[in-house]
């Protein structure tokens, strides 16, 4: 009798080392970012792609560690609950939001929070500089100008927001940030017959750790690849990207190529990505082919990690 109790005793410690070791192995999987690597919060910075919550394409990205969260857009205005919980996991307080440009699948939801923040505090604003007037009076050929009137009533007075500028680098929580467009002249000079001002102007920068680098390049076209390849040079190469306008009709293959990244990041569904109608199902294939990790919406939340 004391014998059976004692195997039934050693088959339960078994078992519960063996429910331990998965769990532990469970934990360590679902702490590990998209590439396998596994991060430290308290010194490295966590770069998260989200989907959105209408389904459609739109971009919204956080990069954070224990101290810190910047966020990138933000998504449609429909995506402010979403948006609002990431935030909440960080006690309700943003160090920097950055705004790429003022259209609906970007600024929709920081407007959105931003007029009924519901406790949540932001520290700094950063937005492309675009020129409300010059904007309101040509119009908006790609989207509903509501959202950048909104965005300019909303921040034309407040005291935290920066209009970034061509060649600015500054530092944001720890991080190098680079910029390589902005609104500018040399956007109004190289936009193109379709006068896609706003996302052409959209903010190609580079977010930089001591160690590793993501170069964001928003909703900039092909109407820009020559003139920023030509600028930037060196300057874009990178770890991660996020690839142009959600990957269609933006930049070339050199562009990437001169990147040099591993992991590129297309912000729309599969309806977009695996679509021969769209020109980003033909990027993506491009990038398996040559090896680079692709990642979209089909798998968000995605993440890797600022070393």
């Amino acid at each position: 009798m004391r014998t059976n109790r004692l195997i039934s005793a050693a088959i339960l410690a078994a078992f519960l080392i063996i429910i331990t070791l998965f769990t532990l192995s469970a934990a360590k999987r679902n702490s590990m970012d998209s590439t396998g690597y596994t991060p430290d919060p308290a010194t490295e910075y966590i770069v998260t792609q989200y989907s959105d919550a209408t389904g459609a394409q739109g971009t919204f990205y956080t990069i954070s560690n224990d101290d810190t969260l910047i966020i990138i857009d933000g998504g449609w205005a429909d995506n402010a609950d979403a948006v609002r919980g990431a935030i909440a996991d960080h006690g309700n307080h943003v160090d920097a939001w950055i705004i790429s440009h003022p259209h609906r699948d970007h600024a929709g939801a920081f407007n959105a929070i931003y007029a009924d923040p519901r406790g949540i505090t932001i520290e700094a604003i950063y937005d492309n500089g675009f020129d409300y007037d010059f904007i309101e009076s040509v119009g908006e050929p790609y989207d509903d100008i509501t959202v950048m009137e909104t965005y300019y009533a909303l921040t034309k007075d407040a005291g935290n927001v920066t209009h970034l500028k061509r060649g600015d680098e500054l530092s944001l929580c720890g991080l190098t940030l680079s910029v390589y467009n902005a609104y500018d002249d040399t956007v109004l000079n190289t936009v193109g017959d379709e006068k896609d001002y706003q996302n052409n102007a959209s903010l190609l920068f580079k977010l930089s750790s001591a160690n590793s680098s993501i170069l964001f390049c928003s909703d900039i076209k092909y109407d820009m690849n020559d003139v920023l390849l030509a600028a930037c040079g060196d300057a874009i190469s990178c770890d991660y990207v996020q690839t142009g306008h959600h990957g269609n009709w933006s930049f070339l293959d050199a562009f990437y190529e001169q990147t040099g990244a591993s992991v590129l990041f297309i912000d729309a569904p599969a309806e977009i990505t695996e679509n021969p109608d769209f020109p980003a199902s033909i990027l993506k294939d491009r990038f398996l082919e040559q090896k680079k990790t692709v990642l979209d919406f089909s798998t968000a939340p995605n993440t890797v990690t600022l070393k």
